[in-house]
């Protein structure tokens, strides 16, 4: 976690060609290093658009997540309420240039409810 004297390090715009979600990687190892684990890993989601996708086991580690990184304006963090036929809520970080993401289980006592979350540290 960052000191006072230390600046979050900042996530790049974007991955490369060969790996699109390599600006999100420092992200989920910071996450694993915390304590979490991928549940699943990297995977496209829709083939059409080939949008990217990583499931984290438990919810995010939102205040070390606001210390550690300084994020740039395309990516967010919200909120994603359940919806029918089974989809359970929880929390999407993610990049909507590039169609990367990494989702979450809500934390417990959070609303089931769709909200944006400020990722940035003020």
């Amino acid at each position: 976690m960052s000191t006072p004297s230390e600046q979050p390090v900042p996530v790049q715009p974007a991955g490369t060609g060969d790996n699109p979600h390599a600006h999100l990687d420092p992200v989920v190892a910071a996450e694993v290093r915390w304590g979490n684990r991928v549940e699943r890993d990297w995977h496209i989601t829709d083939p059409h658009f080939g949008y990217w996708d990583l499931t984290l086991a438990r919810p995010f580690h939102l205040e070390r997540l606001r210390a550690e990184f300084r994020f740039p304006p395309t990516i967010g963090l919200a909120a994603v309420a359940s919806r029918p036929g089974g989809q359970r809520a929880s929390m999407s970080l993610g990049d909507s240039a590039n169609l990367v993401g990494i989702t979450a289980p809500l934390p417990a006592g959070w609303p089931d409810a769709d909200a944006d979350i400020g990722l940035n540290a003020s």
